[in-house]
């Protein structure tokens, strides 16, 4: 349950604010002045404040700053029967949430309260992942999540043993994250990790690059080569989209998994290797077996432990650490100094549903600080197909080249957008302020920015 102080001298809509609060579920302290006001919170773990703008003792404006510096930086509301453009914007600037008008409507405020709340658990949250970040340093496996933590746990479980691993997860999941960690948390560690991708290499390529070959095998084979599977002796051997193993080959591979032995293209000495197998695959292995493209021996040999990594629309919580270390990690390599991303466009990125997985997030993260000149990442540096779009509101083109800045660009966006939220709403306010997202005293003070009433 939130915790919300109002503050306002007159006591009417203190309790009409108290009421109206209690019963949509908040916990709610009343003062009459700010002084009042200061001692609630002294006392009290308070989550918003709503504040009237003219008092007696200190104006709101007054009393936001003095709680900003000496107690924490809270979300305040102002409430005020006197708003001006001069006095919104002077209150936006000093970190107000948003600002409503008296007489208020009862579902705007509460609107308003709902979206200030969120935005304020979302940047309470941001704070959070650095220390979770700092606590997940050592790990590429990167997440607090309970799909996570069951993953991680199977692989301290597994890793010590020799065990080949069979790693099943859609595209762009972190597969191959998965078959390093395990090889980092393994006694193989100080030996090598060799990695090779099924898919990038024709049958007779890709046997050579396995297996390796000896001088005169076949056309252009002018010496001995040797193969990734000796050259992991002690240590690892990634095969990535083993679904795209060449069916000829598999027989061979199976004798690796099952003898530790093999022979080079064109040789006939046997030769052992000591390696462990890590397998990954985005395939259904055994919708391949039942068309005969895979072998069931080699699926059961490879099978013997599999890990699921999940998709991250199944990892949503995750979504925030994972785009502040790419944030970090980009800001490094682009030489810029975004380190933060902005509670709106963190909701963005959480409730996106990523096709692509962490991939995706990672070129979203890396398109964001190239387009960021500030420190911190916004929604604009997103792309549209992450940022929730108005319902049949229709983006303006304006025409590149055509001698204006970006924020009159931007500014010529929004009053488009408004324009086109009261033609929708038959020029009711109230209705076209909740279709854009915003208050109604946002939506007027827009108004009368851009000469609209």
């Amino acid at each position: 349950m939130d915790n919300i102080l109002v503050v306002d001298d007159e006591k009417n809509y203190l309790l009409v604010l108290r009421q109206l609060l209690e019963n949509s579920g908040y916990r709610v302290f009343c003062a009459a002045n700010p002084n009042a006001a200061l001692k609630v919170l002294e006392q009290e773990q308070i989550d918003l404040v709503l504040s009237d703008l003219k008092m007696p003792q200190m104006s709101g404006l007054d009393f936001m700053r003095r709680v900003r510096e000496e107690i924490a930086p809270l979300p305040f509301i102002i409430i005020t029967a006197f708003a001006t453009v001069t006095t919104a914007i002077e209150a936006m600037k000093n970190g107000a949430c948003d600002y409503l008008l008296k007489p208020f409507d009862n579902d705007e405020i509460l609107l308003v309260i709902d979206k200030a709340l969120k935005l304020q658990r979302l940047q309470s949250q941001n704070q959070m992942l650095r220390r979770q970040l700092a606590h997940n340093k050592h790990s590429q496996i990167v997440g607090e999540s309970n799909a996570i933590k069951h993953l991680l746990h199977q692989m301290q479980q597994v890793a010590p043993a020799r065990t080949s691993i069979l790693i099943c997860g859609e595209s762009g999941t972190g597969k191959e994250l998965v078959a390093q960690e395990l090889h980092r948390l393994s006694p193989r560690r100080d030996n090598a990790m060799v990695s090779v991708n099924c898919a990038a290499f024709a049958e007779n390529l890709l046997e050579s690059e396995l297996f390796g070959h000896e001088r005169g095998a076949f056309t252009g084979a002018t010496g001995r080569k040797i193969g990734l599977l000796e050259a992991a002796n002690g240590g690892t051997l990634f095969l990535d989209e083993i679904g795209e193993f060449p069916l000829p080959l598999q027989a061979k591979l199976l004798r690796v998994l099952q003898d530790k032995r093999f022979r080079r293209v064109g040789g006939v000495a046997e030769i052992e290797s000591d390696v462990r197998i890590i397998a990954a695959t985005n395939r259904d292995l055994e919708q391949m077996i039942d068309a005969g493209t895979f072998r069931d021996d080699l699926y059961y040999r490879l099978n013997v432990v599999t890990l699921q990594v999940p998709p991250l629309r199944q990892r949503s919580e995750d979504i925030p650490l994972l785009a502040l270390l790419f944030l970090r990690r980009y800001a490094r390599e682009c030489g810029r100094t975004v380190d933060s991303i902005s509670a709106e466009a963190l909701q963005a990125l959480c409730t996106y549903h990523w096709p692509g997985n962490i991939r995706e997030l990672q070129n979203v993260l890396e398109r964001g600080v190239l387009f960021c000149d500030g420190d911190e990442l916004l929604p604009s540096h997103l792309p549209l197909t992450l940022i929730d779009e108005t319902d049949g509101v229709d983006m303006p083109t304006i025409p590149v080249g055509n001698g204006k800045t970006l924020p009159e660009i931007l500014e010529a966006v929004e009053k488009n957008l408004i324009e086109q939220a009261l033609r929708q709403a038959a020029g009711v306010q109230a209705q076209a302020a909740a279709s854009l997202g915003i208050s109604r005293s946002n939506l007027q003070y827009k108004l009368k920015k851009y000469s609209l009433l």
